[in-house]
């Protein structure tokens, strides 16, 4: 029991560790779903950017050949194609467009060429150059779209030199927030659908402190959007998000544009940063390093200045917490190991020691088992011996009693003896032969009973001719004055049984009676029931001590040692009783004498037959 409350002890200590996490937030399923489908995204990143390059290739392949409006159309179709994803590429072919005749006669297409290569160079992070390519142009000669182009780059380029400048406002020469409300004025200003001013509206009230209502509006309009102005709303959600505290929301769209930059092969990442970031700091380690390494294999792709100094600023502390919370996992997975080592070991010693008592307990039971056996054995032997002992000296009595009988009342009768002394000698003959035969007729019976070769022969039977016939038989055995009686509830009853069996339990019975009775009567009686009859063999003799009572229907057993008999007589009953499937019993409530009650089942005559 010790052993096996150790064992426990240790299995619960060593099974459950105490691990200290890494971060103590709470991701709703909404959050988890969204970022593993960033995994699942990430993990098929290399499939994206394939298919990405064949687009770009089958752009390339268009080309070959072409000339004036076709080669322009085909031009754009190619930086389309690498606008969002290879910063340089996208460089080269607004070359490409800008060393056209076309290009240098259409002042329409050239001002798309500087405005498409500003907003590159500011997504590159070269604020300067684009700044200085913005201020020259004539906004009066901008269409809508040019326009809104316009004041968008600015405003991206503006938000860029405010995150990595410290003398923001002395160059553009008025306050900052002023400057971007009037930018953002302009852009929702020159705006010609209600879906793209949403995220231009939210970051102006947002500025001004109306940020929820923006972002009802907005977030009902991110689902039915597509595209870069879903990115941009995605963005501009996020943002909010974070400005009013909410980390599961701002991670859930960040995890959504995310995901789209990467499944339309972007490498210029808005969201990624915020979102490594906002990882690191709810303790989301290994996450937010697999999220920068993805930005790290892009970052030269680009090459987007702005990202790799993100990176440059965001992976010093993030590897140094991802190496110590490898360091811990390491840690704690050995600790892990060793405790289901030892665990394991405990397990398989408290096992073997629980087998091992086992054993021991068996062994001593069996021993100990056999033990019992053998004392009773040794027991039964002894009873067996004293029995034996007893049988031998009865038997020794009652065959040689009648034998002696025998053979000297038949030496007499050589010699010359008048009738009426033959006669009675020979009634004395009679009588101890008569005895010795009911004496090896016992013997035989209770062998054949013990073995299972005692037969039965049923027939019908009077009861009340087989009841007189076995009192005449008793009759001689009589003391004298002792009367001997019977009485019945059914006289000329007739059943169908075994008379002999019947007729010797009563026999025993009514003699058992005549030995011990030497004064009063002797009553049989015969009481018919519905389904069973019995036989009531009540004596005024000596009656049966109460110690006897419980013992006095096994072999050899008799009231004492001087009653005449080998002790089979109630034995036998005993056992024809328990054939017939009836019961013998002595009434210890009766002590006039003694009154023994022998109970049989009345059979079916068809039945029998039958079986």
């Amino acid at each position: 029991m010790k052993t096996l409350i150790i064992t426990i002890f240790f299995t619960i200590l060593t099974l459950t560790p105490q691990v200290v996490s890494a971060g103590n937030h709470a991701m709703t399923q909404e959050v988890k779903e969204a970022l593993a489908e960033l995994d699942s995204a990430i993990a098929r990143k290399a499939t994206y950017m394939r298919q990405a390059q064949e687009r770009i290739s089958r752009c390339e392949e268009d080309l070959k050949g072409k000339s004036g409006k076709a080669y322009i159309d085909g031009c754009k179709r190619l930086f389309d194609a690498v606008a969002h994803t290879d910063g340089r590429k996208a460089l080269e072919v607004l070359d490409m467009i800008q060393q056209t005749d076309s290009c240098k006669r259409d002042p329409h297409l050239h001002t798309w060429c500087v405005l498409q290569r500003a907003g590159i160079m500011s997504t590159i992070g070269l604020h300067g150059a684009a700044q200085m390519i913005l201020w020259p142009i004539d906004l009066k000669q901008l269409s809508g779209e040019d326009l809104h182009f316009y004041y968008h780059t600015l405003y991206n380029n503006l938000i860029r030199i405010n995150q990595f400048s410290s003398n923001v406002s002395s160059r553009i020469g008025v306050p900052t927030d002023s400057m971007k409300l009037v930018y953002l004025d302009s852009l929702i200003a020159h705006q010609t659908a209600d879906e793209s001013i949403i995220a231009y509206t939210i970051e102006k009230q947002m500025m001004q402190g109306d940020t929820l209502m923006a972002l009802q509006k907005a977030v009902s309009m991110w689902y039915h959007t597509q595209g870069l102005l879903r990115l941009r709303l995605g963005y501009a959600i996020a943002n909010a998000y974070k400005g009013i505290g909410d980390i599961d929301k701002q991670m859930y769209y960040l995890a959504k544009i995310t995901t789209q930059d990467i499944a339309e092969a972007r490498t210029d990442y808005k969201g990624l940063p915020l979102l490594v970031q906002a990882l690191y700091d709810i303790g989301e380690i290994d996450r937010a390093y697999r999220y920068l390494i993805c930005m790290m294999e892009d970052a030269n792709l680009y090459p987007s200045q702005p990202l790799q100094l993100e990176i440059a600023q965001c992976f010093p502390l993030v590897n140094s917490r991802y190496s110590a919370y490898k360091s811990f996992e390491a840690n704690n997975e050995k600790l892990r190991k060793d405790s289901l080592f030892l665990t394991y070991s405990l397990l398989v010693i408290a096992l073997l020691t629980a087998l091992y008592l086992g054993w021991r307990y068996n062994n001593t039971k069996k021993e100990k088992r056999r033990a019992d056996q053998l004392q009773r054995a040794l027991e039964q032997a002894a009873v067996a011996d004293r029995v034996k002992t007893v049988f031998i000296q009865n038997m020794r009595h009652e065959i040689r009693t009648p034998l002696n009988a025998i053979m000297g009342f038949a030496q007499l009768m050589s010699n010359d003896l008048s009738e009426e002394e033959r006669t009675e000698y020979n009634s004395y003959i009679q009588e101890s032969n008569n005895q010795l035969l009911s004496t090896l007729d016992d013997i035989i019976d209770v062998s054949n009973m013990e073995v299972g070769t005692f037969n039965f022969q049923f027939a019908d039977t009077s009861i009340d001719d087989l009841c007189r016939g076995r009192m005449e038989d008793v009759n001689s055995m009589l003391s004298p004055g002792v009367q001997l009686l019977y009485e019945t509830n059914a006289p000329g009853l007739t059943i169908y049984t075994d008379f002999k069996r019947i007729g010797q339990v009563i026999y025993n019975l009514l003699s058992n009676a005549c030995k011990n009775t030497m004064k009063g009567s002797i009553t049989l009686s015969v009481q018919h029931q519905q389904d069973n009859i019995s036989f009531t063999v009540t004596d005024t003799g000596v009656g049966v001590p109460h110690d006897k009572a419980e013992v006095i229907f096994e072999h050899f057993e008799k009231i004492d040692s001087y009653s005449p008999g080998l002790g089979l007589g109630l034995y036998v009953c005993n056992l024809i009783a328990n054939a017939l499937g009836g019961t013998i019993r002595l009434n210890t409530d009766y002590t006039s004498g003694a009154e023994f009650v022998f109970t049989v089942p009345v059979k079916q005559k068809n039945s029998e037959q039958q079986q």
